[in-house]
């Protein structure tokens, strides 16, 4: 039996849409990106070893002239203590610290910023390929500048200029007070924000002004690594501004978000050709969504998705929380957001969240297939100006099953062989402006 609910009614144009999705969509344009690289583990053969430094120093000034020291390809053992200050790293190195919360890389009370404008505790580049294993990274507030979009730049690692960084168990944290995030301050002569920033970023930003002359592309794999507290991205793949071709393979990773005064504090974020899969991601009071894919496609698989709710924020919230899929804001699970072709979201569990799924055009369909959805406050589904089949969906317990939002372009879901129940408000909201049509298919 298929079941076709249609809606078109008259309303103002959207003047304001939620902050979280006016500021994707300015991130989402950038141009697709190439295939994901293999990083290997290994350096393929015997590497020579230094020997650790005998004794931890306050500063990274002892690690930075152990890494310029360092013949190509070599292996550099840190030791256990903290360590207050940034690191360049220009060449093949494998880098390995006593273990998580005994090496720790702290930022300095102002961090030096590069070319770009971002400021970072560990920054990669030269078209190096690096491997980082077995030490936290802590960052402290910044005031730091802020890219074409006024988003923060920087935080703990950040890759660029098409170096390649593997990293494996490894310990991101925002560390210290957040009562001041999202102050105005100045640094180095121009205005910022007071922020943590991102936890790892490969693939960076630049400021207003910098332009793309600058090569932001890098490539990574991130695998089993925590990151924790950060109030911008705590995972970024590509840079907001300049060519997209940053790739990435994120995966086993626990992510916990928040907060964030900016309604910009996600999970995992990529807008370059990554695969992302089986990582746990969580939100605290004050972060905005888990997973987001941006002009981009890629491979969302197995994943835990839990906890973003726009009601429990403790920044003001413009516009507030609420079920509209046009006035109101959300906080999501999964966002895909003018997606090219190949893009998979299947095998996800996503749970307490405002809008389990929202894609919003214009893209390509995206297979999404054999997800959980469970407990949202709003919705499960979210579909916005595009066309898009769910297969095989469970949908459990929340307000409706599905909305269906029909802003600048007739929208249609359908719902082939999914689940639903437990919804109190039924299965579909569907919201049009004219001479939009916004139409659900259950078949």
């Amino acid at each position: 039996m298929q079941v076709d609910l249609v809606g078109r009614r008259a309303t103002r144009f959207a003047a304001i849409v939620t902050t979280a999705l006016a500021l994707t969509l300015v991130l989402s344009m950038l141009p697709p990106a190439g295939a994901t690289p293999a990083l290997p583990r290994s350096n393929g053969g015997a590497v020579p070893t230094l020997g650790g430094l005998r004794s931890p120093g306050t500063s990274t000034a002892e690690l930075q002239s152990q890494i310029d020291n360092a013949p190509m390809g070599s292996t550099v053992h840190f030791p256990a203590g903290t360590f207050i200050g940034q690191l360049h790293i220009d060449k093949d190195l494998n880098l390995v610290g006593a273990g998580e919360g005994k090496t720790i890389f702290r930022s300095p009370a102002r961090m030096q910023i590069d070319a770009l404008g971002n400021v970072f505790v560990v920054e990669v580049g030269n078209h190096s390929k690096v491997k980082i294993s077995e030490l936290t990274v802590r960052v402290t507030e910044q005031c730091m500048l802020s890219n074409s979009i006024g988003v923060p730049t920087g935080g703990g690692i950040g890759v660029g200029q098409n170096a390649s960084l593997r990293v494996w168990d490894v310990d991101f944290v925002a560390w210290g007070s957040s009562a001041n995030l999202g102050n105005a301050c100045t640094t180095h002569g121009s205005p910022g924000t007071i922020s943590f920033g991102r936890g790892l970023s490969i693939g960076l930003d630049d400021s207003p002004g910098v332009g793309t002359s600058n090569q932001v592309e890098g490539h990574g794999w991130v695998e089993s690594d925590q990151v924790r507290g950060f109030d911008v991205f705590s995972i970024s793949v590509g840079g907001v501004r300049g060519p997209s071709g940053s790739t990435a393979t994120i995966k086993d990773n626990v992510v916990v978000v928040g907060p964030g005064p900016l309604t910009a504090a996600y999970g995992i974020v990529v807008y370059g050709v990554s695969v992302v899969s089986d990582n746990f991601v969580t939100g605290e009071a004050g972060s905005d969504g888990g997973i987001a894919v941006v002009f981009t496609s890629a491979i969302v698989t197995d994943n835990v998705v839990e906890n973003f709710t726009c009601a429990s924020i403790p920044f003001p919230v413009t516009p507030a929380c609420g079920v509209d899929p046009f006035y109101a804001d959300q906080d999501l699970g999964i966002f895909l957001a003018s997606i090219t072709p190949g893009t998979v979201v299947a095998h996800n569990t996503i749970n307490e969240t405002d809008a389990g799924i929202l894609i919003e055009g214009p893209g390509s369909p995206a297979l999404v297939d054999h997800n959980t959805i469970i407990n949202s406050t709003y919705y499960a589904l979210d579909l916005i100006n595009a066309h898009q089949t769910f297969r095989h969906d469970s949908l459990k317990a929340g307000l409706y099953a599905v909305a269906v939002a029909a802003e600048n372009a007739n929208t249609t879901a359908v719902l082939a062989d999914c689940h639903l129940s437990g919804f109190t408000g039924g299965k579909a909201l569907l919201e049009a402006n004219y001479p939009w049509v916004a139409r659900l298919v259950i078949r």
